[in-house]
């Protein structure tokens, strides 16, 4: 049976987000000028350092903008002649402008014969600039993994179009019980979105790394925190507000195991032993060959077969959380 997680958020001040597509040269030439988001008063937070980036490590948004809610828009005079049109991106409406780290797409708002939008041009940046001929366009906007979609509309004079994301940022941490802080290695986080309508899940995110700030459109997100590499997860629904980092830490009850097979106890591991761990009803959590595996397990009771040479040697064992040990199986005591 899992426990619940104990979650503990702290939600900042409005913020203005660390370039995040940039490289670790980039980020640190900039972090000069990158606006710091401030701490709420009596939180005890500290600003957050603009050379932390996660979405260098995550995927680009791709593919057309929502159509959903975009208005159309009346026609324009074809002869009218280019302009350019500039693009700014905000995380609130009453915010600064995100001074980099924005994806910027234009697409046709007329879709083609295949029902696509065709994309006309794109740029990276904070504000940027681009001519086109007179017409209807979509723009969308993308700031890691929060996205808007506006309407542009050119008619032979250049105009300044502002992107709203209503967006803010996520900061995830876990923690074994007692405040125990987990190396952010052996940890990774999966976030979802659950649809209004169909109540269906959307992966947001299928591996956010521990400790870095991932900006995403405001909601409710569920948020799945997995230590190790068998069954020590744990998860929550985290609400993300506009224009506010959410920091927040999920707590595990679960411990790291080496499995060992020994002659004696305290002596040395057996190699090509071949692993099978299982709870207490039989259900097999995990399989392996080796000397001594490693496992992340959470608090219970469980069973391992060790099996050398075409002998299976038994042991059932508890784990308690944060403490770590060797389960050691004992051929002398067959």
């Amino acid at each position: 049976m899992k426990t619940l997680p104990y979650v503990k958020l702290v939600t900042l001040c409005r913020i203005v987000l660390a370039a995040l597509f940039m490289s670790a040269t980039a980020s640190a030439a900039l972090a000069q000028n990158a606006p710091l988001p401030r701490a709420k008063p009596g939180s005890g937070a500290d600003s957050i350092n603009p050379g932390q980036s996660l979405l260098n490590v995550l995927p680009q948004i791709l593919g057309a903008p929502d159509m959903s809610n975009i208005p159309e828009m009346p026609p324009v005079d074809l002869d009218a002649g280019p302009a350019q049109a500039r693009l700014v991106a905000k995380l609130v409406e009453d915010g600064e402008p995100i001074p980099f780290g924005v994806t910027w797409r234009i697409y046709d708002q007329v879709p083609d014969a295949a029902g696509t939008y065709p994309l006309i041009a794109s740029g990276k940046g904070g504000d940027w600039a681009q001519t086109l001929q007179p017409g209807n366009y979509l723009v969308h906007a993308s700031y890691g993994k929060a996205s808007s979609t506006a309407m542009l509309r050119l008619a032979g004079q250049s105009v300044t179009e502002t992107v709203i994301l209503s967006a803010g940022g996520l900061r995830l941490q876990a923690q074994l019980t007692g405040d125990v802080n987990i190396p952010a290695d052996k940890v990774r986080f999966r976030i979802t979105e659950r649809d209004s309508e169909t109540t269906d899940e959307r992966l947001i995110v299928e591996s956010a790394r521990s400790g870095l700030i991932l900006p995403l459109n405001a909601g409710t997100f569920r948020v799945e925190s997995l230590y190790g590499n068998a069954n020590a997860s744990v998860s929550a629904d985290i609400t993300v507000e506009e224009g506010k980092l959410t920091d927040a830490t999920l707590y595990h009850r679960a411990a790291e195991v080496t499995l060992k097979l020994v002659n004696d106890s305290g002596g040395e591991a057996i190699a090509n032993t071949s692993w099978t761990l299982l709870y207490p009803n039989g259900e097999v959590i995990a399989e392996t060959v080796g000397a001594f595996p490693e496992y992340v397990l959470e608090e219970g009771d469980y069973a391992v077969v060790a099996t050398h040479e075409g002998t299976p040697y038994n042991r059932n064992f508890s784990v308690e959380a944060g403490r770590h040990r060797d389960v050691e199986v004992l051929i002398s005591a067959e």
